[in-house]
């Protein structure tokens, strides 16, 4: 046998009736042999690389969501950023009425101070005169304490009684509005001015839109008062009872001081008063810190750097938190049943699919393997790695699959929450291994075959596979490097001289390979 050129067409071999044609690795190789030829169509078994993947398809999703939401109650006066702007870790987002719990601050120091003086004079103190000092002192606060939780009860009964009415002179306005609205439109449509533009319809019209420009100013003062209502009750009962509270620890300061001054063992009064100042001190302490807290919560920051995604507050809206008291409002409660979040912030770039797989495949996959995904739009895959693999199915039909999510390696400004892709996970790879085209390998069984080329005549030789993908097969055994394998066989009739001289004959063509090849002829 003797190997030609891949351009030359055909020899006839001197002293012989076999005329043999190879074109190249992954051609076609010719056998003539009297009145029959075998076409086979061949490939070299060479060294390469085979991945073998799992397809799933998925929504791309942000890892880093910030759901960010005021931690005080109050009135919202203002909100910094708008949806889509970029914002850095410790950026105001919007800020709410700082009056009420600036309120309790300034209170609660002022308590502190108190127990801290208390606390220092008794430590002081050691004698009877002392004793009667503080009785006076206690009873001169008790007193003016008392008047100032009357005085704070009477101001904030007026300001609720103030809200009141003006919710009720706004309801009021905008009744009327609702008539003076009601009465132009029918005066509008008595004029018959649908689509007229006499004098006297363009007067009905100027006054319909007065009419209703004027309902809507005094809907959004409606709104606006019923929003401070709940706000100023929630002050309004803060403040009354931390007055309220002053009183009582001024009735326990005097009830103390009488006790002191009526002890037969100063010092032992002292002991006591000082340990009682002390936890005083610390309950003040705490306070003022949760006050202080709450203060610096009235500006509401950004957790992280990142692209504001939602927002669900607006200027003017009533915030109301889980702890507050006046989730017993109906108009606060409806405010704090709402799920949405007050801001939304993504961490920019960053993303993960998540696709399913069926029960037949989740073995194969596992955390950390590598995957490509390739958003909608796009033929440019993008380097991921499989998080995780879910441990419980869901069942549809009958049928069970697994979440699978993948994380896009870096980051990818240009990708979008929602958009689908389809992933291709890698769940085996080997290279530098000997390969075949996957159609020259054929199973029975468990024994699998290739056939080689042996003095121009096909010879089937076990070998022993590994991985394969949709093109190629891993050839462990069997094989070297080089060796011809068979990947079809094209069967022929070659036709008569006269016949091939006039382009005639006929041709079967078996096997899987082929195209249209011409006879072998002298």
């Amino acid at each position: 046998m003797r190997l030609l050129p891949a351009l030359l067409r055909h020899k006839v071999l001197a002293g012989g009736g076999i005329a043999l044609v190879v074109i190249a690795a992954g051609g076609y190789m010719f056998v003539h042999a009297g009145s029959a030829t075998i076409q086979y169509r061949t490939a070299a078994a060479t060294l390469g690389t085979i991945q073998q993947t799992l397809s799933l398809t998925g929504n791309l999703s942000p890892i880093s969501q910030s759901n960010v939401n005021f931690q005080v109650s109050g009135t919202v006066t203002a909100v910094d950023v708008s949806v889509g702007e970029a914002v850095t870790a410790g950026q105001v987002l919007a800020t709410v009425d700082p009056t009420t719990v600036q309120a309790a601050l300034t209170q609660a120091q002022a308590t502190l101070a108190a127990a801290q003086a208390k606390l220092a004079a008794d430590q002081t103190s050691s004698s009877a005169t002392t004793a009667a000092e503080n009785l006076a002192t206690a009873r001169t606060n008790l007193s003016n304490d008392t008047t100032a939780y009357r005085d704070t009860l009477a101001v904030n009964a007026q300001t609720i009684a103030s809200d009141q009415r003006t919710i009720s002179a706004d309801q009021a306005a905008v009744n009327a509005d609702n008539q003076a609205v009601s009465a132009a439109q029918q005066k509008y449509n008595a004029d018959g001015c649908s689509g007229s533009t006499s004098a006297t319809c363009q007067s009905d019209a100027q006054s319909l839109s007065t009419a209703q420009q004027q309902q809507t100013k005094d809907a959004q003062a409606l709104s606006t008062a019923a929003a401070a209502l709940p706000t100023d009750q929630v002050r309004a009962q803060q403040t009354d009872d931390q007055a309220a509270a002053k009183v009582a620890s001024d009735q326990t300061a005097v009830n103390n001081a009488l006790t002191s001054s009526n002890s037969s063992s100063s010092a032992a009064t002292q002991q006591a008063a000082v340990a009682q100042d002390t936890a005083s001190v610390a309950q003040a302490q705490q306070t003022v810190t949760n006050d202080t807290t709450s203060v610096n919560e009235s500006s509401l920051l950004a957790p992280a750097g990142g692209t504001v995604a939602a927002i669900n507050v607006a200027a003017g809206a009533a915030i109301t938190t889980a702890s507050s008291s006046a989730a017993s409002n109906a108009a606060a409660a409806s405010a704090a049943s709402s799920t949405a979040a007050n801001f939304i912030i993504l961490t920019p770039g960053s993303f993960q699919v998540t696709g399913t797989i069926s029960d037949s495949q989740v073995n194969q996959v596992a955390v950390g393997q590598h995957a490509v995904v390739t958003p909608a739009g796009t033929a440019t895959g993008l380097a991921g790695t499989v998080t995780s693999v879910g441990q419980i199915a869901t069942v549809a039909s009958g049928v069970a699959t697994f979440p699978v999510t993948v994380s896009v390696t870096g980051t990818h400004p240009s990708l979008r929450d929602g958009m689908s892709a389809t992933i291709s996970v890698i769940i085996n790879s080997v290279v530098g291994v000997l390969t075949v085209p996957s159609s020259a390998v054929h199973t029975n069984g468990t024994t699998s075959t290739v056939q080689v080329l042996v003095n121009g005549a096909p010879s089937s030789v076990v070998v022993t596979t590994g991985a394969a993908d949709s093109s190629r097969t891993e050839i462990q055994s069997g094989l070297t490097a080089g060796e011809t394998v068979v990947i079809a066989t094209v069967s022929s009739t070659v036709p008569s001289s006269a016949a091939a001289t006039r382009g005639g004959g006929t041709r079967t063509f078996g096997g899987g390979g082929g195209g249209g090849i011409a006879p072998v002829g002298p």
